[in-house]
């Protein structure tokens, strides 16, 4: 079995084999489209940063390491995760950012953004970042769940000022 393949049991008790991998050149159309799917204003109204094609293509050129891709054993692109790290001048401290993190609808609570996030951190965590920032709309309750369910600090308010 390939190290990198696990299997979740999804809502069926069929295993789901995943494999979490560095995202390729060839898959930015296909991630890009993918985002589009899911972040809308329909979905998100007040989110302060719109998903373009820039927003792939600046994470995949800036720290590509950092941007991942969940498949199906098909081969089937069903999640990404976006990052990249934040040196601050005169810090010791190096700074990880999760930008985006992405499941297609159907594979979502199958444990699939769990093991890009998991990924994301034992990428970071090799690069010596020792702290990771995440951000997400207050009200999106289903995300400060997730992360709080994988070991992020209770949120604290921040607000976004706009005209």
């Amino acid at each position: 079995m390939d190290p990198h393949k696990q299997g979740d049991e999804d809502f069926l008790g069929n295993r789901l084999r995943i494999s979490i991998r560095q995202m390729e050149i060839d898959d930015l159309a296909e991630v890009y489209h993918l985002g589009e799917e899911l972040f809308t204003s329909k979905t998100l109204p007040v989110l302060y940063r719109t998903w373009d094609p820039f927003e792939v293509t600046y994470y995949y050129n800036t720290d590509p390491e950092f941007c991942l891709v969940a498949e199906t054993e098909d081969e089937e692109l069903i999640g990404f995760a976006l990052g990249s790290t934040v040196d601050k001048d005169g810090s010791p401290w190096r700074y990880g950012y999760l930008a985006w993190l992405g499941v297609k609808k159907e594979y979502q609570g199958k444990k699939v953004a769990h093991r890009l996030l998991k990924e994301f951190e034992r990428r970071m965590k090799e690069e010596g970042v020792r702290m990771l920032l995440v951000d997400t709309e207050g009200d999106n309750t289903r995300a400060m769940r997730f992360f709080q369910s994988n070991g992020f600090s209770r949120p604290t308010a921040h607000v976004w000022l706009t005209k």
